[in-house]
């Protein structure tokens, strides 16, 4: 009994670790004849997904997140979605540093590297990014420099429109060396079709439901950027994100202890059933709408059909041998 309870925990944990998993449900469904367990697990499993739902909830405040020099999209580490690179114009061009000896060694203050590997750079370019509704947005602007080595070297500007909202930006500063992932975030509101930033008017900020953000040249080199997160609101992460370059050596710690556990859960678990494999572009595309709140919602309600209906099952069975007995 103990170790059944130890096993259905054990998969329990794996199906947690936001993979979706099926062959979990199966390996409980294996456990079905022991009435107890079996309705303990279901419950405990339908809780812990609705969890994950309302926890996923808070993805809904990212509005948009562009990989700048990116070709391909993918999913953060947080959950969202980052779209390859689009709705650039202006005297730029794209590095790749994948193999960049820096991010071989790792990029420090992020979980997610990958967005860091390409950036846009030039002269001058804009982003004009598509925004439908008035309201309170945060621009976080990625950047990480794996050229310089001292503060200052490069300088650029930032525009909303023909507003400088940000003058002779350096990545390279106090707490931030090279190598290491830099977010600035920029509050704006826009209301009536114009941008506001610091309760002043970025004239041609917002055209034909696009907000424009220029990366202009400053005091030296050139500009550049490697990711873009558009987040409804103003609670955008600014103070986790201190926090997160103050405790980084211990957060990168419990990180990696969360990824062995993940890991040695799934070598632990018993009966493992591959998937069939998918095309990436499909199953890329399955992935994003399962981490969707409505796919999630889907998810949920039907492995609670799915466990009602087992167990459903079985009791007419077992009605129908005891009547099959008394005759």
């Amino acid at each position: 009994m103990l170790r059944q309870q130890s096993k259905i925990l054990l998969i329990l944990f794996n199906s947690c670790a936001f993979e979706f998993q099926w062959v979990s449900l199966t390996q409980i469904l294996q456990l079905r004849h022991d009435s107890q367990i079996f309705i303990s697990s279901m419950i405990i499993l339908f809780f812990i997904s609705l969890i994950t739902f309302v926890n996923s909830l808070s993805l809904k405040s990212v509005l948009m997140a562009i990989d700048c020099g990116g070709q391909e999209s993918f999913n953060s580490k947080e959950g969202f979605l980052y779209q390859d690179d689009q709705y650039f114009s202006g005297d730029s061009r794209v590095s790749d540093y994948t193999y960049n000896d820096v991010v071989y060694d790792g990029i420090a203050y992020t979980f997610t590297p990958k967005v860091y590997f390409t950036e846009r750079h030039g002269s001058s370019f804009d982003y004009s990014l598509p925004i439908n509704k008035n309201g309170q947005y945060t621009i976080i602007l990625q950047f990480v420099e794996l050229y310089f080595q001292n503060e200052g070297e490069r300088q650029f500007d930032i525009y909303i429109g023909t507003k400088r909202v940000i003058q002779n930006l350096s990545i390279i500063d106090k707490k931030h060396q090279k190598g290491s992932a830099k977010e600035v975030f920029i509050y704006i509101e826009i209301k009536q079709d114009t941008v506001f930033h610091n309760d002043e008017e970025c004239t041609k900020g917002f055209i034909n439901g696009k907000l424009k953000i220029g990366f202009r040249k400053g005091a030296a080199d050139l500009p550049k950027v490697d990711g873009i997160v558009i987040v409804k609101g103003h609670n955008a992460g600014e103070e986790e994100k201190k926090h997160l370059i103050d405790n980084w050596e211990q957060m990168l710690e419990e990180n990696r202890k969360k990824e062995a556990e993940l890991q040695r859960a799934e070598l632990e678990a018993q009966n493992m059933i591959v998937p069939d494999s998918v095309d990436p572009e499909e199953g890329e595309g399955l992935i994003s709408f399962l981490l969707s709140p409505i796919g999630i919602g889907i998810i949920i309600f039907g492995m609670f059909v799915f466990g009602l209906l087992i167990f459903t099952g079985e009791n007419e069975d077992q009605k129908n041998k005891k009547k099959n007995k008394s005759k």
